[in-house]
């Protein structure tokens, strides 16, 4: 059954259901399908270790044979999710689990069977009926208890559940599947399949069909039938026959869209349950996930606009019909004719084009490949990045913009926006809503922009972020942004054994700071250095969010470049920033922490340069090709690691019996400050 809680259950399950189902979740053949000739799979001995007390109005339970699903060559073998010291998951053969959604998803109860022995430390306790059990803490992500009586492991979110569990097992207590007679006839409606489900409840059940309606349960079934098919059913009980409509039969068939079958799934209707089963194609399935579909779209970021079309390159994929493919452009199904390009099949280094007359700014550019278990897609954005240049006077609050590239653009189609903070230009989700402007403007309007195009603001503030907008102002449609910077950064000395720390103030760049990311933003007209001197109370240097004791108005009345004030005792990890007095916009930040220069050498790390620390608070990451590992410096070093000072990395050491290629080791000091790095190939 799904992982999560209040899933549609008649309404999303077909583009999952063949991962979802291999899991946790139950499927299977009808009574007188492909069942039949299959070896039957029963959990009676399981169910009668389900309490009446785990019952709820909202709940689904699971019953799952996973030594007969293991038959079965599946993408993912399904595994249950059993957390316990010293278990081997792999171990259970078969589980069922209860999951209750009456007030909030949860678990209450899992009981699973196989080679069930606890491993650690057990009591050994009898519930109020006199039933003996081995009784554990979970110590696992179920943050509950065990309990096994050596034919099962019950895993339950209290005591006093595992102990209603093995009553209920010895008739010393009400069952389940007696108190709630709709878990017993929707778990008995795939009988002999080998996992099913039946869910339950108005809280997660949404309604399927338009008028509302809602089935009083919902089943799932799977069944093994040979290594490469699986018979999977999806059915569920209503009111009354009438409830079942042709729209609903149509609802149930569409589950089954994106799952691998020759055939339609079939549909049967008996009064008022209707199920519909399908035989899932592993086959094809694991020949749809080795194929490696078309995409990784690159194109040129400099089109020629007098060539006849844009070239888009395919940077990967296995040959594909083009048949299979649809080329989206501008979020709409673009001409076959023109994008093939001639192809029959795409593959990696093909060529697909776009006629330039089509080509705008920001213009989305998707290849979609339909197959039998959904489809994939890549994407690209054309002139997503256009090029500007600019400059800001902090004293007036003017901006000046100036277009740099040589494509000319529509200026009614060019906005100027401008925002508070940069987290206002970033990505939003669909369901937050999106931060309104400062200020918006359209200074090109009725103009053909080209290079040496310029635009002013006079109401910009330092920190402010400035986009340039192509049918827009939001991040979207950004196709350049550029945040508004007061004058000067900061360089930071710390000394590590005396907690002092140095601020210098240099005036280098003094223009506008452009994202990282806008190819061929460059700062244009910057101050030379030497001549900028400003006000010191401009700048301020906070710690941890508070103005530190030393400011540069305790030294200076105004300040130029190398401007440098002392503080001391800050501690290590300390958040450190100067800020531009009026806005509180940062122009430099650092955290202090000692800093060591390793060097790798055939499993020997040595200390070439930096501080020395105590080996008792160092530890030493290794990262392999498998995976990590972590030593103690400690281990290896009696008291400091200093300069020429050495710890080896091997398999000794590692307490493994061999390690694979080492990628680098990353040494952290005190737990939690990554302080130095090792790479075997520099």
């Amino acid at each position: 059954m799904p992982q999560c809680p209040r899933r549609t259950i008649l309404g999303g399950i077909g583009t999952t259901l063949a991962a979802a189902l291999a899991g946790t979740s139950a499927v299977a053949a009808g009574d007188a399908s492909a069942a039949d000739a299959a070896t039957d799979s029963t959990f009676d001995d399981l169910f009668a270790y389900l309490p009446a007390a785990v019952a709820s109005e909202s709940m689904v339970v699971n019953a799952t044979d996973y030594d007969r699903l293991l038959e079965a060559d599946q993408p993912h073998d399904p595994l249950p999710a059993v957390n316990a010291p010293g278990f081997d998951p792999e171990a259970i053969s078969k589980g069922v689990f209860v999951t209750s959604y009456a007030e909030e998803y949860e678990r209450p109860l899992k009981v699973v069977s196989g080679d069930v022995e606890l491993d650690g430390t057990t009591d050994t306790r009898e519930t109020d009926a006199g039933i003996e059990y081995e009784f554990a803490e979970s110590g696992g992500t179920d943050e509950g208890v065990l309990g096994t009586d050596g034919d099962v492991l019950v895993v339950a979110a209290d005591v006093e559940t595992v102990e209603a569990a093995f009553d209920a097992n010895a008739g010393e207590a009400d069952r389940l599947l007696e108190a709630e007679p709709t878990v017993e006839e929707g778990l008995a409606v795939y009988e002999g399949s080998d996992a099913r489900s039946v869910q339950f409840g108005d809280d997660h059940l949404e309604p399927v069909i338009d008028d509302g309606t809602v089935p009083e349960y919902v089943v799932h079934a799977q069944t093994v039938l040979d290594p490469d098919t699986i018979e999977i059913t999806l059915g569920a009980e209503f009111e009354d026959e009438s409830d079942i409509t042709d729209e609903l039969i149509e609802t149930l068939e569409a589950e089954f869209a994106y799952t691998a079958t020759a055939d339609e799934p079939t549909v049967d209707v008996d009064g008022s349950f209707v199920g519909a089963t399908i035989e899932r194609d592993l086959a094809a399935e694991r020949a749809v996930r080795e194929h490696d579909s078309p995409g990784f779209l690159r194109a040129d970021r400099d089109p020629d606009l007098d060539d006849d079309v844009l070239e888009i390159e395919i940077g990967r994929g296995d040959p594909t019909p083009v048949e299979d493919l649809t080329l989206e452009v501008g979020d709409e199904p673009y001409d076959r004719e023109i994008w093939t390009n001639g192809h029959g099949t795409l593959e990696e280094g093909d060529t697909i084009v776009i006629d330039m007359d089509d080509i705008e700014p920001n213009l989305s550019v998707r290849l979609r490949h339909d197959h039998e278990l959904g489809g994939s897609s890549s994407g690209t954005t054309i002139l997503s990045r256009l090029r500007f240049e600019s400059r800001f006077d902090v004293d007036t609050g003017e901006f000046t913009l100036e277009y740099t590239d040589d494509i000319p653009l529509d200026g009614d189609r060019l906005y100027l926006a401008t925002y508070e903070n940069a987290d206002q230009t970033t990505f939003h989700r669909p369901d937050e809503d999106i931060p309104e402007p400062k200020t918006t403007a359209q200074p090109w309007d009725g103009e053909t922009v080209s290079d040496g195009a310029t635009a002013t603001r006079s109401d910009i503030e330092a920190g402010n972020w400035i986009i340039v907008g192509w049918d827009g102002t939001t991040h979207q449609d950004s196709v350049w942004r550029v945040r508004a910077d007061p004058p000067g950064n900061t360089r930071f000395e710390y000394d590590y054994d005396t907690e002092t720390l140095k601020a210098t103030l240099e005036f280098e760049n003094t223009g506008p700071h452009p994202e990282a990311s806008s190819v061929g933003a460059d700062r244009s007209d910057e101050e030379a250095a030497d001549d900028v001197e400003r006000s010191a109370s401009e700048y301020e240097l906070l710690i941890d969010d508070e103005p530190a004791d030393t400011q540069w108005t305790d030294e200076f009345e105004t300040v130029s470049s190398g401007a440098t004030i002392e503080l001391e005792d800050v501690p290590i990890g300390s958040k450190v920033e100067v800020v531009w007095a009026d806005t509180d916009t940062r122009i430099g930040w650092t955290r202090p922490e000692p800093s060591v220069i390793l060097e790798y050498d055939d499993g020997t790390v040595e200390h070439v340069g930096g501080d020395t620390l105590p080996a008792s608070d160092l530890e030493a990451k290794v990262w392999t090709a498998e995976g990590h590992y972590e030593i103690s410096l400690d281990e290896q070093l009696d008291a400091e690691f200093a300069p020429d000072s050495t710890f080896t990395v091997d398999a000794e050491t590692l307490d493994t019996d061999e390690i694979d290629t080492v990628h680098h080791v990353e040494l952290k000091y005190d737990g939690e400050h990554r302080v130095g790095f090792a790479h075997p190939d520099r």
